[in-house]
């Protein structure tokens, strides 16, 4: 078997507000159009019966001029009586094509709708840990929020509207062909005035609509970012700062609104105008044909209504194009971000372990590097037993945590492998992998539910009972059952009404309940006071009994009993052994212990090095 791996890169990792491809509009629009496929049955249904429905109705004012040109012109009421029974016959097809149209417009909307929302938030999770790192929340939430939302829009609002609208117009151009193409020779050019000054306007509304898309999606994390820190805002007297910036981001907004709405304004004055004027050159040229005979009456008000109807379906097809031409360029960042490869993705032909996992761990020849940044690991190597506890310490940007996460394959390394019971990680499923792999951060997350949701996270079938006793396991039965409602009690957004060493116990609880055979701790204990870190640390005990574990830590009182500390150096691992024997070889570990790297707080410690640097 090959020692040396690479990973698959990433096609594309542009953020969805960063720079952007130059993807044709058409390219965009035909890939948003794509969600429509699976209902191309049902989509060939609505367009026969808005066909049907548009036909129907304009099908009415031709019976208007019948009756005015036969039946009220020359009392005849055999012709009256059959317009008549034409006309109810067409009235009843035209509502049930409407009722039918109706239906099917809302069944098609609401499911691509739905398919796109839950195609952008299941490729979203595909992306993992590595996504969110590169990207802030607020920026996820306004692609989830604004872009997605926009593209919802599209199908719920803009494409029915641009096809019944398009339906008309087809039909209302064909009566009126059939009346006069005369009067259209004479009506239509004046309409096409517009063309002289519109394409203007409409570059000015897409452009300003562009900007509002932007506007929107910086207001939007300018939002989570204030809510979010909020603390740190009232901690530094800072509250006016933060709202001045968000009133700023607001005006941008409103400013970029306003101009979309100014250029609306004026696009729709001008195109009124024109087709005003040319309901004008209509009334002049229709009395010469009509005094000429012609014109009749009938096809005169029959004419007319049918110009009106032609020019509102004209504008309307018009103002549905532009509205989805300014959906495109939202429609082009969700591309782009459905686009994005993950960097991490599931083997074509997996391995499965199928003997329960013992937990033995190999790096071998490792080499990684994150995304344009300098070497982290570099010919990284270490073997691991089942059961055994690895501490791994080192000054900071070594690669310690870096190892954790190459370990739970949030990245996979650019050179050689990591190897769970003698078979490559890139080669197992994520799903047998992640089963076999537990985490405790540094600052472990609560979900806003309650106590006994957030332990049976871990494993979403586990009993009450299972749950009190993982909570006994991990030190937190007693302050639990202090809690007002127990085991039922809300935590609060991120576990906000728990203390920092309670969040972790339950933490431990959740991991203890899903039973990982191997257990990754990154600073679990680093952020606690110490009488918090004495009871964690008596949960770690019962977590870690048994299972192969990696604990990246600062503090000695956490390391010195494991049963061998890594001190990783440069990429590399620089020594290797227990506590006392690292300690009497007076390497590196002595080293970091004797300028306070180890047993210190973090603050304390970051301090510290910076003297030392400053030396």
């Amino acid at each position: 078997m090959s020692a040396i791996h690479t990973a698959p890169r990433a096609a594309n990792t542009q953020p969805p507000q960063g720079k952007r491809q130059r993807n044709p509009g058409f390219r965009v629009y035909f890939w948003m159009l794509s969600y429509l496929k699976p209902y191309r049955g049902r989509l060939a249904l609505l367009i026969a019966a808005g066909l049907v429905v548009s036909v129907s109705e304009m099908w009415q004012l031709k019976t208007l001029q019948l009756f005015i040109d036969h039946a009220l012109n020359k009392s005849d009421s055999r012709m009256f009586i059959l317009l008549l029974a034409v006309y109810t016959a067409v009235l009843g097809l035209m509502f049930t094509a409407m009722a039918a149209r109706n239906l099917l417009e809302r069944i098609i909307r609401e499911h691509a709708a739905k398919d796109i929302q839950e195609a952008a938030f299941a490729h979203l999770r595909k992306l993992g840990f590595s996504y969110y790192e590169r990207h802030p929340s607020g920026e996820t939430l306004s692609l989830m929020n604004v872009d997605v939302a926009a593209m919802q829009e599209m199908y719920r609002t803009h494409l029915p509207f641009l096809v019944n609208s398009t339906l008309l117009l087809v039909v209302t151009a064909g009566f009126v062909l059939s009346i006069s193409p005369l009067l259209v020779l004479y009506t239509v050019p004046c309409y096409l005035l517009y063309y002289l000054i519109g394409p203007f306007m409409d570059r000015k509304v897409t452009h300003w609509g562009r900007q509002r898309a932007e506007r929107m999606g910086a207001w939007n994390k300018k939002l989570y970012d204030s809510l979010t820190g909020l603390g740190e805002l009232r901690a530094y007297g800072q509250e006016r700062w933060g709202r001045q910036g968000m009133l700023d981001s607001l005006r941008s907004l409103s400013n970029s609104i306003l101009k979309v709405l100014f250029f609306m304004g004026m696009r729709d004055l001008i195109r009124r105008s024109s087709s005003l004027i040319g309901l004008v050159v209509l009334y002049f040229a229709a009395s010469h044909m009509h005094q000429a005979g012609t014109l009749t009456t009938g096809e005169f008000v029959a004419f007319t209504l049918y110009y009106v109807f032609m020019m509102t379906a004209s504008a309307n097809v018009i103002t549905a194009l532009i509205q989805q031409r300014l959906l495109i360029f939202q429609g082009e960042r969700i591309m782009q971000f459905m686009k994005t490869r993950p960097d991490v993705s599931e083997p074509d032909e997996p391995v499965e372990i199928t003997q329960p996992v013992r937990g033995e761990i190999a790096f071998v020849d490792v080499r990684f590097r994150y995304p344009e940044g300098p070497p982290v690991l570099d010919g990284f190597e270490l073997r691991v037993k089942p059961g055994e506890r690895i501490a791994i310490v080192g000054t900071s940007g070594n690669g310690k945590s870096t190892l954790l996460k190459l370990l739970g394959r949030f990245y996979d390394p650019q050179g050689g492998e990591i190897r769970l019971d003698g078979i490559p990680l890139h080669r197992l499923q994520l799903g047998q992998l992640r089963e076999s792999f537990g985490f405790v951060f540094q600052e472990s997350l609560l979900f806003g539910a309650s106590v006994r949701d957030n332990i049976r996270f871990g494993r979403p079938d586990a009993s009450d009972l299972e749950i009190e006793q993982a909570a006994q396991a991990a030190c937190a039965h007693s302050f639990i059952m202090e809690l007002p409602q127990k085991y039922d009690t809300e935590v609060g957004e991120r576990g906000v009404n728990l203390s920092g060493g309670q969040k972790q116990r339950i933490a431990i609880a959740r991991m203890l309940i899903k039973n990982p055979r191997v257990v990754l701790l990154d600073e679990a204990t680093s952020a606690l006071d110490t009488a918090s870190e004495s009871d964690v640390q008596t949960a770690l005990d019962a977590l870690l009994n048994g299972r192969t574990t990696f604990a990246v830590a600062h503090r000695l009182a956490t390391v010195r009993n494991y049963d061998r500390i890594v001190v990783v150096e440069q990429g590399k691992l620089g020594e290797i052994g227990t506590y006392d024997e690292l300690m009497e070889r007076k390497g590196m570990l002595y080293k970091l212990v004797q300028e306070g790297q180890l047993g210190l707080p973090a603050n304390e410690r970051s301090a510290r090095a910076r003297e030392a640097t400053e030396r």
